[in-house]
């Protein structure tokens, strides 16, 4: 080397620095997609356990990119005045049997999609009680178009045909659970599942043990169906039950002090209506009923009527 003149030298050195540089540049690239690829699945684990802890605390989610997007599911509006909303009363969906005794109280899964479908289009989003009650009274956000899905008592198609559907447009329905039917094997949702829905940001309501005529129980009874329920509801999965409905819409003024006595922020009733935000209402919430072969224009339409 000592021959070689001074200036192939310097192209040799220069070479040798180019070459040394690339392979710097080719380790440095993979070290970076390595911790790339690692990145990204610690994050989403972390954000996995962040949303399970977020819904055992009652947490709710973030607003939405779009209306079918279930993680992301609603486009809160801004504080404002209180003002009424529809909360829906629903309580089979499913067809109805031939001998169904009561065939009103079924809503098709084919219906009620519709129904879901015909009020997102329209622009309303689900919403929970607990939503609507932080917006009436703590100035929480709300969509312009708020609406809450109830469902009374808690059966099976539920679970099947309910939830699917909600969940593919983001929105928690409320729960309106009858403990009696945790124990029914032929038609009543199971624990299991309505933990399901729990982390899917259903909300649950109680609607007492046994489902009787509070009006007609003595004050023991009473104390059971409208405390001890809710006591039962929190034990048995570790969320808060701050609102009650009344079976069959029964209550009266001793039936309204158990409720609240018992804790609860709020009741549902079977009187036609938005519930109102007034403070007078707080116990005696009107809902919407839907009835079997509702189609979903006509309840856009029915609560375009009442003004919501």
């Amino acid at each position: 080397m000592s021959g070689t003149p001074p200036h192939i030298m310097r192209r040799r050195v220069a070479a040798l620095l180019v070459i040394a540089a690339a392979i710097a540049a080719v380790v440095a690239l993979v070290v970076a997609v390595t911790a790339g690829d690692d990145t990204p699945t610690a994050h989403a684990v972390a954000t996995t356990a962040a949303r399970e802890d977020g819904v055992r605390a009652n947490a709710r989610r973030a607003p939405p990119s779009g209306p079918a997007d279930p993680t992301t599911r609603r486009d809160m509006g801004r504080p404002g005045p209180p003002r009424p909303v529809p909360i829906l009363m629903y309580h089979v969906t499913t067809d109805p049997p031939a001998d169904a005794p009561f065939p009103d109280l079924y809503v098709s899964r084919s219906e009620f999609e519709d129904q879901m479908t015909a009020l997102r289009d329209a622009g309303y989003v689900a919403v929970t009680q607990s939503e609507v009650w932080a917006a009436w009274h703590r100035g929480g956000p709300l969509p312009a178009r708020a609406v809450v899905v109830s469902i009374d008592d808690g059966y099976r198609s539920n679970y099947l045909n309910a939830r699917p559907i909600l969940a593919r447009l983001g929105w928690p329905a409320v729960l309106n659970l009858k403990l009696g039917n945790l124990h029914e094997p032929d038609y009543g949702v199971t624990p299991g599942q309505v933990r399901e829905l729990i982390a899917l940001g259903w909300e649950i309501g109680s609607h007492t043990i046994d489902h009787p005529d509070l009006t007609t129980v003595d004050a023991a009874a009473l104390a059971r169906e409208v405390g001890e329920s809710r006591r039962r509801l929190q034990r048995a999965f570790g969320v808060p039950v701050d609102f009650f409905c009344y079976p069959a819409g029964r209550y009266d003024d001793a039936v309204i002090a158990a409720v609240e006595q018992a804790g609860y922020l709020g009741a549902t009733t079977v009187n036609p209506g938005l519930a109102s935000p007034e403070a007078g209402a707080r116990f005696v919430l009107n809902r919407v009923r839907v009835s079997s072969g509702r189609s979903g224009a006509s309840l856009v339409a029915e609560l375009r009527d009442l003004g919501a």
